[in-house]
Formats: structure tokens, C-alpha cells, sequence
């Protein structure tokens, strides 16, 4: 699961070629009626036979794409950014022969823009955004002007104050719209890139689960026969004169004391007493030390500390990977950026348990504080430490799953503060 996860993770899945065929259908078809109509029966001069060779090299482009290849194909970059290059050349092949920026289909120049800014990277959204500038410059001073006795249109229609209006406000809304799209798109991108991230960062607690889950079905299943192996061979001894088979069968019976105490160990972590089921669970103060115990830096010291509730009452939690995987990601980003000590303090309240996590490190930077949690926020201030990047939103977003939150704060003295609240209502410690 974790190599499939990490496999679309990393490819460049973008646009798939049957959206983009049925795009240049609807294109091909659309640019043939309007060339016929507006020739045949709005009778505008054009050059109508360049137009349909135009429109032809799109239509054998079509042909030629689906037979070469399936229409579930997902392009990569390179593939959709060709494609939308030819587009929009043949675009501007169109225009050229039918009057420019004076044709009212010119707007139609912005729908590759528009396509890129939505599935493209930066690198390429910026070169088409260029050449489709270029080509508002070469038609507001290069085309065939449209002539048509029927409707009274002339050549100098146009005056070039009016195609200088029409190629301004075509220029700005290339660039407005190619921006506004690609920080709307890139945003999406970033989040369902974090939240794949998540999913692999998950699944090696649910391995961890589920070989724990494993293990307490073994003690369950286990447990029964050997008890009656015991049983068995004690009455074997009882009632055997052989003092040599009576001491193979001591043996045994030693044997099978040690792995009863070995099974009993596994059994006081994973059952409950109440339902005779294994589950996972954990009370808070283990839980940190658990996470805290893979961290060995002489340097960062780790003091923790809790009221007298996590002591005086047995508070348990379900070992839940999104919790555990939360508090780890908190304590690992305060590991990295900790100058000498880390505070970590249980906290409870009438409704919530709170997890301070506290460094003394440099704390948030001003301009990143009010969008930690968000994807790809990283503290410059450290860029020799490498850190997930992804952490803090990985956390927000599997507490928010818990019905819990993280909340950021300004230590006071300098270093970052961040406040886990979890919810006993959702831990079930409401009666606790």
C-alpha cells in the first residue's frame, strides 16, 4: 500500500487526453460552422480556404492522438503543454486570416490560458502566458481585415484606438485569469499532495496496529491450549512411576510455565478486562514517553510534567494512528527547532486534555504565523534543519479527524508553543 501511495505521489498526473479530445471536438466543430456561416451566409471575405486547412490540421491531430493513443492516457506536463500550445497557435493562425483582435471570437485566445494555469506548473503557465501575449501583439498590428458588402462592414472598420481598448482588456485578462487560476489551482494541488503525504505517513502506524492486533489474537488463541497442555501433562506426572519420563515431562511442563508467563506479559498490555477483547490503548503519560524515547540528543533536554489527574485516575486512550501520528509530528517539529529543552505539559480540563509542546528554539517566523497549518510552511530561521514541511498540517488535519485541534502561540521568552486539544468526549473520558 505504502509503495502504491508513494508511486502517485510522485507522478506528474495531470490532464486526461479524453477531456482534452472532446475540448478539441467541440473546438473543431465549432470553428467550421462559425467559418461556413460567417462565409456563406454573412458573405464576410476571407480567406475561407486557409481557414479550413487550419481547422484540418486539428482535426488530424484529433485523429492521430486517439488512435495512437488511449483516451484514459493521463498526460504529463510536457504532453499538456504542447497540446495547448498547438491549440492556441492555431488559434491565432485563425484570427490572423479573420480579421484579428477585431474578431469577436479573439476572447476565445484566453481558454488555453486558462487550462494551463489550471494543470500546468509555474514554468510552463509562464512561457504559453508569453507566447499568447506575443500573439495579441502580432494581431493587433498583423491580420486580414473582414469586409462584408451585405453588412455594410469595411476594412477600416476600427480605428486603432479601439483595437488598442480590445488589446489592452485582452492582455490584462490573460494575465488576471492565468494568475487567479493557477494560485487557485495550485492551492488544491498542495493540499491533495499533503494529504497523500498523510496517507503514507499513516501507514505505518496502521502496520504497527495491525501487527499489534495480530499479536493479541495470537495470546487469545494461544492462551487455551496450552492451559491444556498443562493440565494434561500434570496429570500425566501424577500418574507415571518412570522417573525419567517424569522428568521429560517436568521439563515440558517448565517450558510451558515460561511461555504462560511470556503470554501474560503480552496479555496485561493488550487486554481489557471488561470485554476480553485486545485493544490498543495507552494512558497519556506512556504515550509520551513512548514518542519522546526515540529522540536521544544529549543536547535537548525533554522535561515533562502533567497534573495529579493523569496520576491519581488510570486516564487511558485508543492507540489511534492519527492521534499518536499527531502528537509524534508536534513533538519531532519542536525536536528540530529546540535550542536546548522541551517543555511538554498534560493539562486537564472539565471537557478537553491539552498537550503543550514547548521548545526554546527561534519560535514561528512573523511572516509564516498566521498560516501554520497550512501545506509547504516551513521556518527559515532553521533551513539547516531539515524538517517534513508537512507536519503541522499533517497534525491539524488528523486531529480535526479526532475531534481535536492545534492551536500556535509566541512562547513567552522566545521558541513556539503548540496546544493539542483533545477531546474526552471523543476519548470517551467524559465519566473519567
Amino acid at each position: 500500500m505504502t509503495d502504491l501511495l508513494k508511486q502517485s505521489f510522485d507522478e506528474e498526473i495531470n490532464l486526461k487526453l479524453r477531456t482534452l479530445n472532446l475540448i478539441h471536438w467541440t473546438a473543431i466543430f465549432g470553428q467550421f460552422f462559425a467559418v461556413i456561416i460567417a462565409y456563406f451566409y454573412f458573405e464576410i471575405s476571407f480567406s475561407i480556404y486557409f481557414c479550413i486547412f487550419l481547422i484540418l490540421l486539428s482535426f488530424v491531430l484529433n485523429i492521430l492522438v486517439s488512435i495512437f493513443y488511449p483516451l484514459t492516457k493521463i498526460l504529463n506536463y510536457n504532453e499538456t503543454f504542447l497540446i495547448l500550445v498547438f491549440d492556441l497557435l492555431q488559434l491565432v493562425g485563425l484570427l490572423f486570416l479573420t480579421g484579428g483582435l477585431t474578431n469577436p471570437f479573439s476572447v476565445l485566445i484566453l481558454a488555453p490560458l486558462v487550462i494551463a494555469a489550471t494543470y500546468l506548473d509555474l514554468k510552463r503557465i509562464i512561457v504559453i502566458t508569453l507566447i499568447a501575449i506575443i500573439s495579441l501583439n502580432f494581431l493587433a498590428f498583423f491580420y486580414y481585415p473582414l469586409e462584408s458588402d451585405a453588412l455594410g462592414i469595411s476594412q477600416n472598420e476600427f480605428s486603432r484606438f479601439e483595437i488598442f481598448l480590445i488589446w489592452s482588456a485582452l492582455i490584462i485578462a490573460a494575465i488576471f485569469l492565468t494568475f487567479y487560476c493557477f494560485r487557485v489551482a495550485d492551492d488544491s494541488r498542495k493540499t491533495r499532495k499533503a494529504l497523500k503525504e498523510t496517507q503514507l505517513s499513516l501507514s505505518n502506524e496502521e502496520k504497527i496496529s495491525a501487527l499489534m492486533g495480530l499479536t493479541a489474537a495470537a495470546v487469545h488463541e494461544l492462551g487455551t491450549p496450552l492451559s491444556t497442555i498443562s493440565v494434561i501433562t500434570k496429570e500425566l506426572v501424577n500418574n507415571n512411576d518412570d522417573e525419567q519420563v517424569k522428568e521429560d515431562l517436568n521439563v515440558i511442563q517448565s517450558q510451558l510455565k515460561r511461555c504462560s508467563n511470556i503470554l501474560e506479559r503480552l496479555r496485561s498490555n493488550s487486554l481489557d478486562d471488561k470485554n476480553n477483547e485486545f485493544i490498543n490503548q495507552l494512558d497519556f503519560i506512556r504515550l509520551i514517553n513512548e514518542i519522546t524515547s526515540s529522540y536521544d540528543n544529549n543536547n535537548i533536554n525533554i522535561i515533562i510534567s502533567n497534573d495529579p489527574y493523569f496520576e491519581n485516575i488510570n486516564v487511558t486512550i485508543p492507540r489511534s494512528a492519527e492521534i499518536v501520528h499527531s502528537i509524534t509530528n508536534v513533538v519531532d517539529n519542536a525536536f528540530k527547532f529546540a535550542s536546548s529543552q522541551i517543555d511538554i505539559n498534560l493539562i486537564n480540563e472539565e471537557d478537553n486534555i491539552i498537550i503543550e509542546v514547548a521548545d526554546d528554539g527561534p519560535g514561528f517566523a512573523p511572516e509564516i504565523f498566521p498560516f501554520l497549518g497550512e501545506p509547504y510552511i516551513r521556518n527559515n530561521n532553521k533551513a539547516k534543519k531539515q524538517g517534513l514541511g508537512l507536519g503541522l498540517f499533517i497534525s491539524k488535519n488528523l486531529l480535526a479527524k479526532s475531534q481535536g485541534e492545534i492551536k500556535f502561540f509566541h512562547r513567552e521568552g522566545g521558541g513556539g508553543l503548540v496546544k493539542i486539544v483533545l477531546s474526552k468526549n471523543y476519548l470517551n473520558l467524559i465519566n473519567e
